[in-house]
């Protein structure tokens, strides 16, 4: 733990004598001999509001070193309120037992292909990654590269995403302490995420995606694997100070997963009743975000109300998928089509559309063929 967390609290006991400065200090070295790499993942702010003093740890959501690293902090803070970067109507995930949510886990989303919306579509997308990392979590060796080589039977099961939420939960039962879920609600930040999303940039995806799509589609599964432990390992090693959680991802991203997030999260810890210590168990990345706005003077109420309020699609929203979609895959069969007819063999009416009728199922075909098996593929991981 570096000299600024005892520099910014000794800052503010000057200024909130009733702080217990010293047992703070006390618990800060103890952090520090007790998680390693602790000012990568931990960040000790005050919330002037109510002079609690807030430890936020950033934990990597797949990760079973972060599950380890929130036992360590929680045994040595001892908090009376526990914040936890979860939705209410996501709260089942804490109260469900883990047989219970790995059998969810387990159970194959379909992608969401046919359907007016572009968020409805992502987000069926994204309910396959939760799919796909539980499965790959199965393997041992994901779990040995990150908590050494003493793995008992009991972290020999599936690794379910988001698991350290429920073990900071766990705690509060025991212990009696309070629980606060403040993050927005889940469907909210995609729907908002889709309504800043201009054209160029939902290309830019679609056309990322194919390419991710075939890039994994001609990778052996043992690559694969190593990939996904690399680019996890990567994130486990980054300090929550890094901008490693926004490369890569679009500004209108940025904005809807993250900042406005940041910014839900700070209001509900800054407004929660006055508690000596908590422990706020968020993503890492949210950590910079958090702790710069904890105590921004605006009403938290309505920062919230504003964040989360409904917001009317644009036609972009709207109308992007189910119009983008359709034009892709015409696209290639028109173009083939008439290039035939303008400069091999021009084509009768009936002829030009039995043509492009059997070159669309082709191509549907071949499109079906690809994406069973790239699920196929992805089933052996």
């Amino acid at each position: 733990m570096n000299d600024e967390y005892y520099d910014s609290l000794n800052n503010k006991i000057q200024k909130k004598n009733e702080i217990n400065f010293k047992e703070n200090i006390e618990i800060l070295k103890r952090i520090k001999e007790n998680i390693k790499d602790s000012e990568k993942i931990i960040n000790v702010v005050i919330n002037e509001k109510t002079n609690t003093v807030v430890y936020l740890i950033g934990t990597i959501h797949v990760s079973q070193q972060s599950c380890e690293d929130i036992k360590t902090l929680l045994s040595i803070v001892e908090p009376d309120t526990i914040f936890i970067e979860l939705s209410n109507e996501r709260a089942p995930l804490l109260t469900s037992t883990e047989d219970q949510i790995i059998s969810q886990l387990l159970k194959k989303p379909n992608i969401n292909w046919f359907t007016t919306k572009l968020s409805d579509f992502y987000l069926s997308i994204h309910q396959n990654f939760y799919y796909y990392t539980t499965k790959i979590s199965m393997n041992n060796k994901f779990l040995k590269n990150q908590i050494g080589n003493n793995v008992n039977n009991e972290n020999n099961k599936p690794y379910i995403y988001g698991n350290e939420f429920r073990i900071g939960y766990q705690y509060s039962k025991l212990n009696k302490c309070s629980v606060l879920l403040g993050d927005r609600n889940f469907k909210s930040s995609w729907n908002r995420i889709f309504n800043y999303l201009d054209l160029k940039t939902i290309l830019e995806l679609g056309g990322y995606g194919v390419k991710t799509f075939f890039k994994i589609y001609n990778q052996p599964i043992d690559e694969i694997r190593e990939e996904y432990y690399k680019s996890v390992n990567e994130l486990i090693d980054a300090s929550w100070k890094s901008d490693i959680w926004r490369r890569d991802l679009p500004m209108a991203v940025q904005r809807g997963l993250i900042d406005e997030r940041d910014q839900f999260m700070a209001s509900c810890i800054r407004d929660a009743p006055h508690s000596k210590r908590m422990v706020a168990i968020v993503g890492k990345g949210h950590i910079k975000g958090i702790s710069n706005h904890i105590n921004d003077k605006e009403e938290g109420f309505y920062i919230r109300s504003d964040l989360e309020g409904f917001q009317e699609p644009t036609l972009l929203s709207k109308y992007s998928y189910p119009i983008l979609m359709p034009s892709l895959l015409l696209l290639p069969p028109t173009l083939s089509i008439y290039s035939f007819h303008r400069f091999i063999k021009p084509l009768s009416k009936p002829k030009f559309t039995l043509a492009l009728l059997s070159t669309l199922s082709i191509e549907l075909f071949s499109i079906k063929y690809l994406i069973s098996n790239f699920e196929n593929k992805l089933e052996k991981l």
